[in-house]
């Protein structure tokens, strides 16, 4: 594969999905490189998989994500349906009706410091220096200034190493979107509009019947073939969903059909559940139980491998407690946090097929992890991963192999119990960041001798995982959280993601930092579906009359819930099967 290019188109489906797919790519643009006459090596990823090369009418080049997302009506704040690139026709809003007419209005923010930043850019104007020192006037609590080294000549860097403080001016998904997106990319369910307070777009048969209509089926098929028809190469899809409300019903249907008409390529899905929920009654928990339950056999049946991820520990109607990050401190009620965390663990466990050389196949990953049926895999991530300003990349790993130290982002798994097979990626670790300072004085760990990240890696997959199928992937390039990255990251970070020894200047912002991911089959998904199972069988589907309204028949509910209990079985091993006629016999 090397040299040549495999590309992968993305669907986004609902709010949260959005929120954690801007983040990912805002990284990824964080680490493109416009200065072409930078001496820097070439990157390890090669970003035109996920991207395409365009022209505006005006002849201007441009470069956007393969890229198709939903959303409900009053999602978008200040962006704009077919976006700012391409001159594209105003949308005719003329009322045709000849009698009285009311009109309802809907309030839109402004558009904070970040956006207003942007849009200089966008129009010629390029900060300088000067520009950076103006900080804490006006937007004082929108922004503070990282100091700007002296020698910057790009101005662009200057943008890049601003501090805004987003937490309380982002809404939407929108308002720290980045990149520019093709028209052809948001795709707006107007039939449904975005209220947090009053979701009603709650069951998983409201998504089926919207792509039983004329308009959104037509729709998705003239943005899918425009995309897909652009590819050379194309290996498979990308595809991010809310999967506790109607986009689960929706994102089920379109990959049902995509499965068929893309029958040798591969489907990634992930589940993107937010870790606090705005409306909490029973109603509304037990609607969001079952749409997960429908969303969780559907989704998996229908895509090569099915990922459900979350910073909560629950699956059902209780979220559950939260991940904890060794140095990392966020919100878990505030999206932009907890989907920028969830981001950054999908940019670096899709590596592999991202990558310039040495690269596999979507399908090659995929078929790995889902060998007996196993159609479900867990993500887990370190971020950052430790290393400390005096360490290496060997001295880490030999604590790692005292305890393993990845932190679960699967809701229900908390305990991975055996692992079956797994891709291990280790990003952005130094070159003079691998070896151990003082051999002699490590003769007894097995990585004294390793020279390398990839004999490092391998080693320590070897001794761990003794016996399995175990896939290891190293990137130089790190893991890019620039501007708008929230601030998660805790003081003894430092600006390019190590482990210091004095706290971080507040002034100062982690630009990059290692990371380490996990996308695994292991049995402690047995335990997360078993519990699934265990909420959703007690459900009395005849009482959530909205369920029956939207087209869910008895039996077929039925169905998926058998086929809930067959999935946690594919991942019993002899001891969680003894765990579970327990758990029965108590029943």
């Amino acid at each position: 594969m090397a040299g040549s290019t495999r590309e992968v188109v993305t669907l986004q489906f609902g709010h949260y999905a959005n929120f954690v797919g801007t983040h990912w790519w805002n990284i990824q643009e964080s680490s493109f490189c416009y200065d072409a006459s930078s001496s820097s090596s070439p990157s390890d990823i090669n970003h035109d998989v996920l991207f395409r090369e365009g022209l505006t009418l005006t002849g201007e080049q441009t470069y956007t994500p393969r890229l198709i997302l939903y959303d409900l009506k009053g999602s978008l704040n200040t962006l704009k349906e077919d976006g700012t690139l391409y001159d594209v026709l105003e949308k005719d809003d003329e009322v045709h009706w000849m009698g009285d007419v009311t009109l309802h209005t809907s309030d839109t923010s402004g558009k904070n410091q970040f956006l207003r930043d942007l849009e200089r850019i966008d129009k010629g104007e390029l900060p300088t220096e000067e520009d950076a020192s103006s900080a804490g006037t006006e937007d004082s609590h929108d922004e503070v200034q990282e100091a700007t080294p002296q020698s910057s000549i790009n101005p662009l860097e200057v943008f890049r190493s601003k501090l805004y403080n987003l937490d309380q001016s982002v809404s939407v998904w929108s308002d720290f979107l980045r990149i520019h997106l093709h028209p052809n990319t948001v795709s707006i369910l107007s039939e449904y509009a975005h209220d947090p307070e009053q979701d009603m777009f709650d069951v998983f048969g409201y998504g089926q019947q919207l792509l039983g209509t004329q308009r959104v089926s037509a729709d998705l098929e003239d943005r899918l073939h425009f995309f897909v028809e652009d590819c050379d190469s194309l290996q498979g899809f990308q595809v991010l969903v809310d999967p506790y409300n109607g986009f689960g019903g929706l994102a089920s249907e379109v990959l049902e059909q995509m499965s068929e008409d893309y029958d040798n390529k591969g489907i990634l899905t992930f589940g993107c559940y937010p870790s606090v929920y705005v409306r909490r009654s029973p109603i509304v928990d037990y609607h969001r139980l079952i749409c997960t339950a429908l969303s969780v056999t559907k989704l998996s049946a229908n895509s090569s491998l099915y990922t459900p991820i979350s910073v909560a520990s629950g699956l059902g109607r209780e979220p559950g407690p939260m991940a904890s990050f060794p140095y990392l401190t966020y919100n878990p009620s505030l999206h932009y946090h907890t989907g920028g965390i969830l981001a950054t663990a999908l940019d670096t466990c899709t590596l592999p097929y991202r990558t310039r050389s040495d690269g596999v196949l979507m399908t090659e990953l995929t078929n790995t992890l889902n060998y007996s049926g196993r159609k479900m895999a867990a993500l887990s991530a370190r971020l950052p991963f430790p290393i400390t300003l005096d360490g290496a990349l060997a001295a880490s790993l030999s604590q790692f192999v005292a305890a393993p130290d990845l932190v679960s982002l699967c809701p229900g798994v908390r305990e991975p119990g055996r692992t079956f097979m797994q891709s291990v990626v280790l990003r952005g670790v130094p070159p003079n960041r691998v070896r151990i300072p003082d051999p002699a004085a490590h003769a007894d760990s097995i990585f004294r001798d390793c020279r390398s990240a990839n004999e490092c890696l391998k080693r320590y997959l070897q001794y761990m995982y003794p016996g399995m199928l175990n896939a290891g992937t190293v990137v130089n390039e790190p893991l890019a959280v620039t501007t708008p990255f929230p601030h998660l990251f805790n003081a003894e970070i430092t600006h390019d993601g190590m482990v210091g020894f004095k706290p971080r200047s507040a002034v100062q912002g982690v630009e990059k930092v290692t990371a380490m991911t996990s996308l695994s089959s292991l049995s402690g998904l047995q335990g997360s579906l078993a519990a699934l199972h265990g909420e959703v069988e007690k459900v009395d589907i005849r009482r959530f009359h909205r369920f029956l309204d939207a087209g869910l028949e008895e039996d077929d509910f039925k169905e998926a819930v058998e086929s809930l209990r067959q999935l946690a079985r594919a991942y019993q091993t002899s001891d969680n099967e003894m765990a579970e006629d327990s758990d029965d016999d108590s029943d």
